[in-house]
């Protein structure tokens, strides 16, 4: 209202004595703006600024256009000159209308040019790590409003009430997602059309920014509590197995043992073969037990992780031979053959802490090629020789380290002498099915 009085004003003559009253409208206008509204940083900065920069483009603009045709015009006839200073004064457009541009970004934003501020949201998404994507995703949205911040709050999360705040509902597919709360820029400075379409566009991308988070720790807990579920269910079974039937078991094997040697000779042929059968069976079952109990995954693989695993159980026999561990970065490995891997580093280490009489060992973890390569080397005294298929010596487990390498398509070599023992389990990182 103030302007159009002043413009009508100063239209018509006024008296002398009505000239001081008339002259303070403008400072009065701004005195009430500040006062009453609280518009001062808004008169200060952000107009200050835009004009400033708006009249130094300006500026630019008109002062290369004004040189080049001056410089022609010393060449060329006046006809000439005014199409040449026109022919540049529109080659110079673009550079302006971009300097232009440069100004309102600095002042307003990405309020004029909702795609650059689209564009610029995704590529802060593709190149964020996961823990740090919200931060980054809010940071670009108050970048391209130039408000002084924003925040998400959770569908039924109770919201602080913001003076001058834009809250925009978050939704994917239909799902309440959040509210992204935006700060005013300025006391008293409201939103204009531009901002609430650049938010409209912005939105969607940050709703399923939210919503990805969301899954993602939902996902975790339910991984965690998967996990927790297993352990508990496969502790449950190996304590049933070991302390309940397995000795149980055992216990009949050792009754059927105890009623052999007391009937002796003078049990007729179909008990004694009757009982023969009976131990066979229960000594047979106890075996099955054993080999159920060493088959379910360790639950250090899933506490711990692969390389980890072997580095505690290398730890547990340290009093007895110094085991040193080194591993490179692997890459994710396949349950069974990481299941196999870990019994067979486990297996090798105990043979060396219990058989090679070695002063030190060294476990080595390594992928080459699509495969896992575990190896296990000592200075001890070596095996002894043994003429059998695979060159297998008897009794130290290499059976069972073989046999769980070649369930997962791999292989086992091991290269003995009296300045030590090397076992390579060579492993696919893919199970073949």
């Amino acid at each position: 209202m103030v302007l159009p009085l002043m413009v009508v004003v100063f239209a018509v003559p006024a008296p002398e004595w009505a000239s001081v009253p008339l002259a303070l409208m403008v400072p009065g206008a701004i005195l009430v703006g500040v006062v009453r509204y609280r518009l001062l940083g808004i008169v200060v900065s952000r107009a200050l600024v835009y004009a400033t920069l708006t009249a130094a483009v300006v500026l630019l603009y008109l002062a290369l256009a004004t040189v080049a045709a001056a410089a022609l015009g010393r060449t060329l006839s006046p006809v000439p000159a005014a199409i040449a200073a026109a022919l540049i004064a529109v080659a110079l457009g673009p550079a302006r209308t971009r300097l232009q541009s440069a100004a309102d970004r600095v002042v307003y934003g990405r309020r004029r040019d909702p795609v650059a501020a689209v564009t610029e949201l995704g590529d802060r998404v593709a190149t964020t790590d996961e823990a740090d994507l919200l931060p980054a995703v809010l940071a670009t949205v108050t970048a391209a409003l130039r408000v002084a911040g924003a925040r998400v709050v959770g569908p039924g999360e109770p919201a602080s009430p913001d003076d001058g705040a834009l809250a925009v509902p978050l939704r994917v597919g239909g799902r309440d997602v959040g509210t992204l709360h935006v700060a005013e820029r300025h006391p008293g400075e409201p939103f204009t059309t531009g901002d609430r379409h650049l938010l409209a566009a912005l939105a969607p991308q940050v709703a399923v920014v939210v919503l990805a988070l969301d899954l993602a720790r939902s996902l975790e807990r339910e991984r965690d509590r998967v996990l927790t579920a297993t352990h508990d269910e496969r502790d449950r079974i190996r304590r049933d197995l070991h302390d309940g039937l397995g000795p149980s078991l055992a216990g009949i094997g050792l009754g059927v043992q105890a009623v052999q040697a007391h009937v002796g000779d003078r049990a007729d042929p179909l008990t004694r073969d009757l009982l023969a059968r009976l131990k066979e069976e229960v000594d047979a079952a106890v075996g099955e037990v054993r080999r159920i109990i060493d088959g379910l995954r360790p639950a250090p693989l899933d506490d711990l992780g692969f390389v980890a695993a072997v580095r505690r159980h290398a730890d547990t026999l340290a009093p007895s031979v110094p085991v040193r561990v080194t591993a490179e970065d692997l890459p994710p490995l396949p349950p069974d053959v990481e299941t196999a891997a870990y019994r067979i580093a486990q297996e090798a280490l105990t043979n060396v802490a219990r058989h090679s009489g070695a002063r030190s060992a060294e476990v080595g973890l390594r992928a080459r090629d699509g495969r896992l390569e575990v190896a296990v080397a000592d200075d001890g005294a070596g095996l002894e020789p043994a003429v059998t298929d695979d060159v297998r010596p008897r009794g130290i487990g290499l059976d069972s380290m073989r046999s769980r390498a070649r369930a997962v398509g791999g292989d086992l070599t091991v290269d003995s002498g009296p300045d030590g023992t090397a076992v390579v389990a060579d492993l696919p990182l893919e199970v073949p099915r």
